[in-house]
């Protein structure tokens, strides 16, 4: 994935110390985002497309569409630690009831889409489902 970051906020003309105080982070992680020196915080891409009024999709554009099978794990791995702490679950506990449900296959099967929506809005879908389930 690639940041359009630096791209929102040129359009924006604001400049990385502007936008950290208003997103509630340092120049410095505005700057290594930019670069693709480190990996955006979930809280903090929240803030950002808050700030732009724009999507997570786009924050970041998908040089590559064709996903491999790893990309859809540690995304799967996110979502399930995610959704743990929200439902107060441990990790296993929460997989368990996930594939008892029959949306762990969906969660990684609708990939392509979901990811784009964020984590806060899939572990709620999820936990919705859940609670729909009993669990």
């Amino acid at each position: 994935m690639k940041s359009n970051l630096k791209e929102l906020r040129l359009k924006r003309g604001v400049s990385q110390t502007t936008l950290a105080e208003a997103v509630g982070t340092t120049r410095r992680t505005i700057y290594a985002i930019e670069t693709e020196n480190q990996d955006i915080h979930i809280s903090l891409a929240h803030s950002l497309v808050a700030y732009f009024g724009c999507g997570i999709d786009d924050l970041y554009a998908f040089e590559n569409e064709s996903h491999t099978t790893a990309d859809k794990a540690v995304w799967f791995v996110h979502v399930v630690r995610y959704l743990a702490e929200e439902i107060g679950k441990p990790i296993r506990e929460t997989v368990k009831l996930l594939e008892n449900i029959g949306l762990a296959n969906n969660i990684i099967s609708g990939y392509d889409v979901l990811h784009t929506q964020g984590y806060e809005y899939i572990a709620e879908m999820l936990s919705d489902e859940l609670s729909k389930h009993g669990q």
